[in-house]
C-alpha cells in the first residue's frame, strides 16, 4: 500500500511521513477506530471521518489491484504487455481508466467500426489517420476500394466505412477518454428533463443548461435520487465546440493533410455517437460519489452530537387509559430501548393511582415526560398530579400521532424474541414512543424508513445512510468499552486483524481462565501484536483488580499513568474517581499533553461505573509479605481512636495511621480529618510481619498539580474556645 502514500498525502494534505504510516497501518490491519483513539500522532491530526476516507480510498485500491492483473494478463496473452504499459498500469488509481485500457481488446463485433473493418479498408483508414497525404484528395484515395465489398458501391460508401472505423478507434483511445472525463467533470453542465413538465419542483429547470459547479452537493444528491425514482432524466454534457477543440488538439497531427475535414467529421461523430454516451454515466457516478462522501461526513458529524444527547436523555412513559378496568404504562429510554411495562387496575373514586408496585416502577425508571396516543383516552389530571408529586416534578401529557410513514409494529425489529412477551397494547405503546423519540440508537436495527433524523437522510440511499449511522453507533459503543465476554457480538468482531478463530480462542481462554487484566489477552493462543494493540484499549474487565483495567485506557498508557499516580501520590482509584485532575497535571511533551486532555481523561471515566465492584482478588486478603512499602493504595476507614485511624487496605490486618501522619498540619483529634467509612488514599510506611502491623501515612498526599491534601477541620475544643471568645466580647 505504500505506493499510494503520495496520493494520500496530496489528497488529505498530510506529511509524507504520516501518509506512509497510514498505508503501513492499513496493510498491517490496524482499524481506523484504534488509530483515532490510541495513536497519539494520528489522533492529533486526523479525526475518525478522515481516517475512514483514507481507508475507503485504500479499499478501492485493493479492489483495483485485481482488475490491474486482469488487464495486464489480457495484454500479456496477445504479446502486447510492454514495460511502459506495465508501469502505467501500476500508477492507475481509477477503475474507469483500466476499462479504457482494456476496451480495445474487447470490441463489440456488431459495432459499425468492427463491421467496417471486415470490408478491407484498414489500409485506407491507416493512411487517413496518419494524415501524411497532402496532395491526393480523399475521394481519389477511396476510389480504388469501391467494390472490395458488396456494400462498398461508391466512394461515399468507402469514406463512410473509414469514418465508422476511425470513430471507433478514436473512441477507444484511452488518453482521449481520460481527457473527456476530466473535461466533462470540470466543465460539464446538467440538463434536467422532468417526466412531468408541470411538476413545480423540477419543471422550472426544463430547457436550461446549468453548469454542474452551480449546484451544491445536496442539490446534486437530490437530483440523483429523483432520477432513481424516474421523476427526471439527468443529462450531463459539454459545449460541443469546446470538447471538439480539445479532441482536435489531440488527434490532428498535420493540418495540411487532405483528410483534415474527414478527421473533423470523425471527431464530431466519435464524441456524439460513441464517447459521450459511454462516459457520461461514469462521470455522473463520480460526481455522485463525491457528493455522497460529503453527505456521509455531514451525517456522521451531526448524528454523533445528537447521539450523545440522546444517551443522556431521561426515559419517557407511554400511558394508555382506554381500557375500562385497567391502564397500561410502557417505559422507554431516551435512546428508544424498551425498559419495562406494567398494567394496573384503575382505582375507585378518591383512591390513588400509585400502588406500591407502580411507585417502584416510577422510581426505577423516573420518566421526564408522559406520552399518549393522539385521539386516545384522556389521562386523568389526578394521575399526573400524583405522579408529579411522587417524583417531585410537574407532568403534562405530550400527544403523539402514530407513525404516518409506516407501521413500526410490522418491522423486523419488532419480531425479535425480546418483544415476544409483549401483548398488542404494550407493543403499540412502545412503537408510539419510538415514533416520538426517533432514536438514532435503533436506526441500524429498525431501518431508515420509519422516521427522519437528518435532513440528508432521503438524499442518500438507505444503505449508505445506515452505513454512516452504523459508524456513529459502532464508535460510541467502542468508546463505552467492550467486555471480554461480549467481543464476538461487538464492533471488535469486524476488525480485520481479529479473525473468527482468534475471537473463538479468546472466548475459550476466558472460559478456562477468566481474563483479569488487559495484558492477560497476550496469553491467548494465536494472539498477534496487531490484534492486541487494536482491541486492548476498547476491551475492559469490569471486575479487574486494577481500576485502569476497568477503563478504556490502552495498556500502552499504563506506564504514563503509573508515573502520574506516583507524582501525585494518589491511588489508581482516586484517578478514576476524579480524572479531571489530569488537566492540571504538568506534562512537558506537548503531544502527550494534548492526548491526555483529549482522550485519556474520557477513557478513564469509562471505569467510573465499576467503582463499587469488588474483584475476585480483592475479596482475598493480601498476605503481609505481599504488601509493598512505599506504595500508595486506597482504603476504607474502619475505626478511629485517640492515637490514630485504622484503615482496611485489603490486607490480613488493618493498617494504622498514627495521628501525627494524618495530615501535613497539626491534628488535635483524628476526627478532624476522617470519619468511619471514608475512603482515603494512604502510603504504606512500614510492614512488620512479626508483629502483624502495617504503618500508614496521609502526609504529603495529593499536594501536586492542584490536588488538595487532607483537610483538617476545627476540633471540638477549638470550637468551644472560639465560642467562649465571642461570648466574652459581646
Amino acid at each position: 500500500m505504500i505506493e499510494y502514500s503520495k496520493q494520500i498525502g496530496e489528497k488529505w494534505a498530510l506529511s509524507q511521513e504520516m501518509a506512509d504510516f497510514l498505508c503501513s497501518a492499513y496493510e498491517k490491519g490496524d482499524s481506523p477506530y484504534y488509530l483515532a483513539e490510541y495513536n497519539r500522532e494520528v489522533s492529533a491530526y486526523l479525526d475518525i471521518s478522515a481516517l475512514w476516507e483514507v481507508y475507503g480510498y485504500l479499499d478501492a485500491m485493493v479492489k483495483l489491484e485485481a482488475k490491474r492483473k486482469l488487464v495486464a494478463n489480457a495484454y500479456k496473452k496477445i504479446g502486447k504487455l510492454t514495460p511502459a504499459l506495465e508501469k502505467r498500469l501500476g500508477l492507475v488509481t481509477d477503475t474507469h481508466v483500466l476499462d479504457d485500457i482494456l476496451i480495445p481488446l474487447r470490441p463489440n463485433p456488431r459495432s459499425k467500426g468492427q463491421l467496417a473493418a471486415r470490408k478491407g479498408i484498414d489500409e485506407l483508414a491507416d493512411l487517413i489517420a496518419a494524415q501524411t497525404e497532402e496532395v491526393t484528395p480523399i475521394e481519389e484515395l477511396a476510389a480504388s476500394y469501391v467494390g472490395k465489398d458488396p456494400s462498398l458501391k461508391t466512394t461515399a460508401d468507402v469514406i463512410q466505412a473509414v469514418k465508422d472505423l476511425l470513430a471507433e478507434r478514436f473512441a477507444y483511445d484511452d488518453i482521449a477518454r481520460t481527457m473527456a472525463r476530466e473535461f466533462l467533470h470540470d466543465d460539464g453542465f446538467f440538463e434536467i428533463i422532468p417526466k412531468n413538465r408541470k411538476d413545480e419542483k423540477y419543471g422550472r429547470y426544463a430547457g436550461k443548461q446549468i453548469p454542474a459547479d452551480e449546484f451544491t452537493s445536496e442539490d446534486l444528491l437530490r437530483f440523483f435520487a429523483a432520477e432513481d425514482e424516474k421523476l427526471i432524466k439527468l443529462k450531463l454534457n459539454v459545449q460541443l465546440f469546446r470538447i471538439n477543440e480539445l479532441f482536435r488538439q489531440h488527434f490532428i497531427i498535420n493540418p495540411d493533410s487532405t483528410s483534415l475535414d474527414c478527421i473533423f467529421e470523425i471527431i464530431d461523430d466519435m464524441w456524439t455517437r460513441l464517447l459521450h454516451p459511454s462516459i457520461e454515466q461514469d462521470v455522473k457516478e463520480g460526481i455522485r460519489a463525491k457528493a455522497e462522501e460529503w453527505a456521509a461526513k455531514e451525517v456522521i458529524t451531526a448524528l454523533a452530537k445528537d447521539f450523545a444527547k440522546e444517551q443522556a436523555a431521561p426515559s419517557v412513559f407511554v400511558v394508555d387509559m382506554s381500557a375500562k378496568k385497567d391502564f397500561a404504562i410502557v417505559a422507554v429510554s431516551g435512546g428508544g430501548e424498551f425498559l419495562g411495562a406494567t398494567a394496573e387496575k384503575k382505582p375507585g373514586d378518591g383512591r390513588s393511582y400509585l400502588t406500591e408496585r407502580l411507585r417502584q416502577f416510577f422510581n426505577r425508571h423516573r420518566p421526564a415526560k408522559i406520552l399518549a396516543a393522539e385521539g386516545g383516552a384522556e389521562i386523568p389530571p389526578a394521575f399526573l398530579k400524583q405522579a408529579g408529586d411522587y417524583l417531585g416534578c410537574e407532568f403534562t401529557v405530550t400527544m403523539v400521532k402514530p407513525n404516518a410513514k409506516s407501521d413500526i409494529r410490522g418491522s423486523d425489529y419488532m419480531k425479535h424474541r425480546d418483544f415476544a412477551m409483549l401483548d398488542a397494547r404494550a407493543t403499540s405503546l412502545y412503537c408510539l414512543a419510538i415514533t416520538y423519540l426517533q432514536p438514532i440508537t435503533l436506526l441500524t436495527r429498525l431501518g431508515a424508513s420509519y422516521y427522519t433524523v437528518h435532513p440528508l437522510q432521503d438524499a442518500l440511499s438507505e444503505s449508505k445512510f445506515l452505513a454512516a449511522a452504523g459508524r456513529v453507533l459502532e464508535h460510541a459503543r467502542l468508546l463505552e468499552g467492550i467486555s471480554v465476554k461480549d467481543i464476538a457480538d461487538s464492533p471488535l468482531s469486524r476488525f480485520r486483524c481479529l479473525p473468527k478463530e482468534l475471537i473463538a480462542a479468546i472466548k475459550t481462554f476466558d472460559a478456562a481462565e477468566p481474563v483479569e487484566a488487559k495484558n492477560d489477552l497476550l496469553k491467548v493462543k494465536g494472539m498477534t501484536e496487531t490484534a492486541f494493540s487494536n482491541i486492548a484499549g476498547f476491551v475492559l474487565i469490569p471486575n479487574a483488580e486494577d481500576p485502569f483495567d476497568r477503563s478504556t485506557l490502552h495498556p500502552d498508557q499504563f506506564p504514563f499513568l503509573e508515573q502520574v499516580v506516583n507524582d501525585l501520590t494518589v491511588s489508581h482509584e482516586t484517578i478514576v474517581a476524579n480524572p479531571e485532575i489530569l488537566h492540571s497535571y504538568s506534562i512537558d511533551d506537548q503531544l502527550q499533553r494534548t492526548y491526555t486532555q483529549s482522550k485519556i481523561v474520557s477513557q478513564i471515566q469509562a471505569a467510573q461505573r465499576y467503582l463499587g465492584i469488588v474483584s475476585q482478588k480483592s475479596k482475598k486478603k493480601m498476605k503481609l509479605v505481599d504488601v509493598k512499602e512505599g506504595a500508595v493504595v486506597s482504603g476504607k476507614v474502619t475505626n478511629i481512636t485517640q492515637f490514630g485511624v485504622f484503615v482496611n487496605i485489603n490486607a490480613v490486618c488493618d493498617g494504622l495511621i498514627h495521628i501525627s501522619q494524618l495530615a501535613d498540619e497539626y491534628v488535635e483529634t483524628p476526627d478532624q480529618v476522617v470519619s468511619v467509612g471514608d475512603r482515603v488514599d494512604v502510603r504504606i510506611l512500614k510492614v512488620d510481619t512479626k508483629k502483624r502491623r502495617i504503618s500508614l501515612s496521609m502526609k504529603n498526599m495529593g499536594n501536586v498539580a492542584g490536588m488538595k491534601g487532607p483537610k483538617v477541620k476545627a476540633s471540638k475544643g477549638q470550637l468551644d474556645t472560639l465560642a467562649e471568645h465571642f461570648n466574652k466580647n459581646r
